[in-house]
């Protein structure tokens, strides 16, 4: 990868005290042609290890610290790192603010549902702002269908 290549995100203290951990996220649509025909496992699997491969070895022994990988499907389902991440983070704020464990999750997994909701708008509508030429796309090319078919069972935030 490149020297100057930045993560997204960078925090300290979530997997040990005073280490500093950073994160990349990726954000992929499980119902686009390049995954049709594959497990949404495997895809979750493809999209971590590119992010491990890309980045992980440069921030251990450049950085001195950690390395997670986001990776979230436009379907509201994300990888098993990124579970984890999410159930330590929680842990965390619940022990830090004296709330249930189970009300910061749930605050957590309805913030995250609008984002990735946010992040499909924009990817299909386009940001809000001026642009130099306007696409239009018909309604009738646009899939609103999020959740693929028999796979509705993966999609879990336990």
């Amino acid at each position: 990868t490149e020297e100057r290549a930045r993560l997204d995100i960078s925090a300290r203290g979530l997997w040990g005290p005073f280490q500093k951990t950073m994160f990349d996220v990726r954000i992929f649509h499980p119902n686009a042609d390049t995954y049709k025909n594959r497990d949404i496992k495997s895809v979750y699997s493809q999209h971590e290890n590119v992010k491990k491969r890309d980045y992980e070895q440069r921030v251990i022994q450049v950085e001195k610290c950690s390395f997670t990988p986001l990776v979230y499907s436009t379907s509201g389902g994300m990888a098993p790192q990124a579970q984890v991440f999410h159930k330590k983070l929680a842990e965390l704020i619940a022990e830090k603010t004296n709330e249930e464990y189970r009300d910061v999750i749930s605050m957590m997994r309805t913030k995250l549902s609008f984002a990735l909701l946010k992040s499909v708008l924009v990817s299909v509508r386009g940001s809000r702002g001026k642009s130099s030429h306007k696409r239009e796309i018909p309604i009738s090319e646009i899939s609103f269908n999020l959740i693929p078919d028999g796979l509705t069972g993966d999609f879990t935030f336990s």
